[in-house]
């Protein structure tokens, strides 16, 4: 069987469809795969064919074009007998059975959504759309009632279980000086709530005599001027400014204490990240993220008393944290590789 792929976009080696199409060859190893990518994907596995799309589609009006005219031949010229994409456009008028894969929510933006027509029938012709989570399901289910929708999730952090206790143990000294602490990641969508972390972090510390530190992670450069008079925050000593690189990311997750979520969709990664470390997490009480996490994380609205509860709940209650990490265990089971993978090859199969 050969199929077809479009990775749309100038980040193919990021998307999840090319990381489901990994996992699925492993598991039909004499499958053959076509993809149609705008940029060169390095280190494909056997099996893996890639076509660089010329021109590249950099509109709208190219995409459509593309796929209207040039698609369909392709097809006939690598004998496609499946084609799935992820940009939200199939090929018309071809006998084939095609596939959409929904891996974030551009699609349901207005100014980013395809042509609407196109996209409707899309949807319609569509043997089967595969979405990544549960808001996605959510807004598809908004403008859809087809039956054709299936979930799959899939753990990007496959590594989660390879830092040993001393490298974690080494990372606190490195860091805070072997001390636990909590962890926040400072990025374009949780910079907002810097200043109720640093009162909810001091209110933990006024109620209670705890060694914990709060860990600043920040995306980009470390930068002093996004805490407002940091010079003069009581608690200075206890806070540790660090900048996020490849090589710490993960570990920072790993070793810290409970990490604290208030970014948002763009960044749920680093909640799945943290509760596959065996990290509790704390996250802000929205409707996207009760969507998301379901019962597997500590919610907490965004004002300084409840963090700070959520904090010390955190810090005091033993039974609370094992509930969460419990809660965290449970709802990780539906990301098995294997399992989604093996779902996602009998969709596209069919």
């Amino acid at each position: 069987m050969v199929i077809g792929a479009h990775i749309s976009g100038n980040d193919a080696e990021k998307s999840l469809l090319l990381f489901a199409l990994k996992k699925a060859i492993v598991l039909q190893p004499q499958y053959k795969f076509v993809l149609f990518t705008n940029t060169v994907i390095k280190d494909l596995p056997n099996g893996f064919v890639q076509i660089n799309i010329t021109p590249k589609i950099k509109n709208k009006l190219l995409l459509f074009y593309w796929y209207k005219y040039k698609l369909p031949k392709l097809f006939i010229k690598y004998n496609i007998t499946s084609f799935i994409s992820n940009a939200g456009i199939l090929a018309i008028d071809v006998s084939i059975n095609q596939h959409l894969f929904i891996e974030n929510l551009d699609l349901f933006l207005p100014q980013k959504r395809f042509f609407k027509n196109n996209y409707m029938d899309a949807v319609i012709n569509a043997k089967a759309i595969f979405v990544t989570d549960a808001l996605i399901w959510n807004e598809f289910k908004k403008i859809s009632a087809t039956d054709q929708l299936q979930q799959i999730h899939f753990n990007r952090n496959e590594s989660a279980s390879s830092f040993s206790f001393e490298e974690l143990e080494t990372v606190k000294e490195k860091y805070t000086i072997g001390f636990d602490y909590y962890l926040f990641s400072v990025n374009t969508t949780s910079t907002p709530h810097i200043v109720t972390v640093l009162k909810a972090f001091s209110q933990l510390k006024k109620l209670q005599k705890t060694s914990l530190k709060l860990m600043l992670l920040f995306e980009r450069e470390i930068d002093e001027k996004l805490l407002p008079d940091f010079k003069n925050y009581k608690y200075k000593n206890e806070i540790v400014l660090v900048k996020e690189t490849i090589e710490n990311c993960f570990l920072l997750k790993a070793a810290s204490f409970a990490y604290v979520f208030l970014g948002d969709y763009s960044c749920k990664q680093n909640v799945y990240d943290s509760m596959q470390y065996n990290i509790p997490v704390i996250a802000a009480d929205t409707n996207d993220n009760r969507l998301l996490f379901e019962h597997s994380v500590a919610y907490s609205s965004l004002t300084v008393e409840a963090l700070a509860q959520q904090l010390q709940n955190m810090y005091k209650d033993e039974r609370f944290k094992r509930q969460q990490l419990y809660n965290a265990e449970q709802f990780l089971a539906n990301f098995d590789n294997q399992i989604n993978a093996q779902k996602f090859i009998d969709g596209i199969s069919n």
